[in-house]
């Protein structure tokens, strides 16, 4: 049997060929499309992602985040694309900035070893653009880097970065692509590696243009001593109003997650020096679709589900002369998601823990 060898379909299929296949489910096709039939399509396709949200968040939207903490403040910014806050971590990662050796593409001003030392707010500024700063842990070493701090010599400094490994520091491969992202001098800007691995080297590379001007990077993983990962517990709006001493210092216990325009993530006690970081999963919405050139950023057993919702909601604009076609699309659409949406099941255990707490009570 002949079969193509690839699983990238869905993948590398630009939007346009999924637009055109739910056009072709309401009878309009070839020259029949014009630049507003492609304008509309992309439109229902956004509104169609983001009503996604609102049916369950599936596994594919989950993802994890790291912040800072700062002594004395209670409240942190969350990206806007978050919608729902799952476990929340108070952490101090274990800094892996020694015993190696730090190189970069170019040097205008300070060293790559700068980056790595804490003692030294020098940096390095690099004379090219699109260059990149690593570290070298030597021959027969590795280590599996999950958590990327970045802290940036000058304010509000943009950066597009790609956190690259390697085995023999010669061939890189990019483990994780960084949206542009706004760097601000003296706070540490975070990214997690969920698919991270042993490697002899770790690097971050500019992609988009921008010259690194970098006063700090740190590699690290979950703590090994001092302060454990410390799990917080959630508070509703009605909860934290309650809270009585809400700046008082300590390590943090509880969260409250405003969920607004601009989501934050409140913390009590406030922060104090015992742990450095928060470490969280959360839900978000799918990337926007701006041209038809792009890929859905969904996965592959979704493109169905996507393709008749997408199809239906184009009938309800082009064809209201065919209500019979309207509402088989719509039962097609619903029966697609389901399907799609049983595929993020946790097929686990099922795992059911006593509490005997009130029958000692009235015993």
């Amino acid at each position: 049997m002949a079969t193509s060898n690839t699983y990238l379909f869905g993948t590398n299929t630009q939007i346009d060929d999924f637009v055109r296949e739910a056009y072709e489910r309401i009878g309009i096709i070839g020259d029949e499309l014009t630049p507003y039939h492609a304008e509309s399509a992309l439109m229902s396709s956004n509104l169609l992602l983001t009503e996604w949200m609102g049916k369950g968040p599936n596994a594919w939207m989950r993802e994890m985040f790291m912040f800072s903490l700062y002594q004395g403040q209670p409240i942190y910014q969350l990206p806007t694309s978050i919608t729902q806050v799952i476990t929340v971590i108070a952490s101090t990662p274990a800094i892996l900035n020694t015993g190696g050796s730090a190189t970069s593409s170019t040097v205008a001003s300070g060293s790559a070893a700068n980056c790595f030392n804490p003692n030294t707010t020098e940096g390095c500024t690099l004379q090219a653009s699109n260059g990149y700063i690593s570290y070298d842990y030597g021959t027969g070493n590795s280590n599996s880097i999950l958590y990327v701090g970045i802290m940036a010599i000058n304010n509000s400094s943009n950066y597009t970065l790609a956190i690259e490994y390697s085995f023999d520091t010669t061939n890189w491969i990019t483990i994780l692509q960084t949206p542009e992202t706004v760097y601000n001098s003296n706070q540490i800007q975070w990214f997690v590696i969920q698919n991270s691995l042993n490697a002899r080297a770790w690097r971050i590379r500019e992609t988009n243009g921008a010259t690194l001007a970098i006063q700090q990077i740190n590699f690290a993983q979950p703590p090994t001593n001092g302060p454990n990962d410390r799990t917080l517990t959630a508070l509703t709006a009605s909860e934290w109003m309650q809270v009585g001493n809400k700046m008082n210092q300590g390590y943090p216990s509880s969260f409250f997650f405003n969920q607004q325009i601009q989501p934050t993530l409140v913390l009590w006690p406030t922060p104090n020096v015992t742990y450095q970081t928060v470490i969280y999963t959360a839900y978000q919405y799918p990337q926007d679709v701006s041209a038809l050139f792009q890929e859905f950023d969904i996965p592959q057993r979704y493109l169905e589900a996507l393709v008749s919702e997408l199809a239906y909601r184009l009938a309800c604009k082009f064809a209201l002369d065919k209500p019979d076609l309207i509402e088989r699309l719509s039962q097609q659409k619903e029966v697609s998601f389901t399907n799609a949406a049983e595929t993020d099941a946790p097929y686990v255990t099922l795992r059911i823990q006593p509490d005997f707490l009130g029958f000692q009570k009235y015993n």
